[in-house]
């Protein structure tokens, strides 16, 4: 599965047209029968930060679907939009490909996302450590998806990423989870070596004016 991410902010005092721009955006999507989402970081970043994310079975089924949108005149016209009228500020553009093992059907969370980005130091460590983290996690409920990213902030990082129907479900997977992440992280710990480092975390929501 491929997946590209724009991260954008509204102009100052261009909430309304930002928000209809955006719901434009889905409509050039839908009519290219393109994966797509929106969400919005509640968490992880210093103001609200909207991601408009594409998804894609593969990097060329991708490829093909992206041609076709930018050559399409519904695709210009909305571009046409944002060079004309200062209407957002871009802040990150990045694309991923999903790991090996995990679920591959190119759908997108239809709630809550909590993604965690990390540069691996030791990749052996690393993935054992990941493995068991995963499972725990999925036992408590949530979907769970490693990719690599390209391009962005944080090219050539891995997203550890976490999909639940709701914040409750979050909150109820988290409480969960946390005898067991506890003993692994003590594990980690004794071993006196760093095999990876956090280099952000993000909560994403569906956003609320955006829809």
């Amino acid at each position: 599965m491929y997946c590209a991410v724009n991260v954008a902010k509204p102009a100052d005092g261009k909430i309304a047209d930002f928000t209809a721009w955006m719901q434009e955006w889905m409509s050039v999507m839908t009519e290219h029968d393109v994966t797509h989402s929106i969400k919005v970081a509640s968490v992880g970043e210093p103001e609200p930060h909207v991601y408009a994310i594409t998804m894609a079975k593969d990097a060329q089924e991708f490829g093909e679907q992206m041609d076709a949108v930018r050559s399409s005149s519904s695709f210009k016209t909305w571009y046409g939009r944002a060079a004309s009228d200062r209407i957002s500020h871009g802040v990150d553009s990045f694309m991923m490909d999903l790991q090996q093992g995990y679920e591959s059907t190119p759908t997108i969370s239809e709630g809550v996302i909590v993604s965690t980005i990390w540069t691996v130091d030791n990749l052996l460590d690393f993935y054992t450590n990941l493995a068991i983290a995963r499972d725990i996690h999925e036992r408590n409920g949530a979907i769970v998806r490693a990719w690599s990213i390209y391009g962005g902030r944080y090219a050539g990082a891995m997203a550890y990423n976490m999909s639940f129907e709701s914040m409750a479900a979050y909150g109820k997977a988290f409480e969960g989870a946390r005898a067991e992440m506890q003993v692994l992280n003590q594990e980690v710990v004794a071993k006196g070596t760093v095999s990876a480092r956090v280099l952000a975390g993000t909560v994403l929501e569906n956003p609320i004016i955006v829809a």
